[in-house]
């Protein structure tokens, strides 16, 4: 598969389109995901377009928690503002309809995070934390005596976040 300058085009107006319009930063994971299963482009020419963007300053990169994650700056918003009409209706139809039914999911998966790692031979530690707004809400380390057990609590985290900070809440406040 080889792609044309105007695929590559496609592609950038694609991804400033797809952060103006969920109005937060996504993870790389979310937005290869998105454009991927959509068949946009291909894995290699996304990473390119990603780069690319960056490097123009259309696009800002952040690292946190191991994820890398982006956002869209105003020269970025500026870009799409003039060249948006490039992007074929039916794609901007397609994200405007997976944002408005996705965005809740796309928020909870950013702001809500568990990773383990080990420690020791039979010990791990799991870091379990919710955001919002930028501001940490919790932020959770336990230490766990087996890799199966330290999976288990960051499935349970990212499953039932709302609902264990709740009985936090209510456990330490009395």
């Amino acid at each position: 598969m080889f792609n044309t300058n105007e695929d590559f085009t496609i592609n950038k107006l694609t991804v400033l389109y797809l952060l103006s319009e969920v109005k937060m930063p996504l993870t790389l994971s979310q937005i290869t995901q998105i454009v991927l299963e959509r068949g946009y482009t291909d894995y290699f020419s996304m990473q390119q377009s990603l780069n690319e963007l960056v490097a123009s300053k259309l696009i800002t990169k952040a690292t946190e928690n191991n994820a890398s994650n982006f956002d869209i700056s105003e020269k970025g918003l500026q870009t799409l503002e003039f060249f948006a009409s490039r992007i074929p209706n039916s794609i901007r139809t397609e994200l405007d309809t997976f944002i408005s039914s996705n965005w809740r999911k796309l928020r909870t998966q950013r702001d809500v995070t568990a990773e383990y790692i080990p420690t020791k031979e039979h010990e791990y530690m799991v870091h379990c934390k919710v955001m919002e707004h930028d501001s940490t809400l919790i932020n959770l380390s336990i230490n766990v005596a087996s890799k199966k057990q330290a999976i288990a609590l960051c499935e349970n985290w990212k499953n039932n976040s709302d609902k264990l900070y709740s009985e936090i809440l209510q456990i330490i406040s009395k």
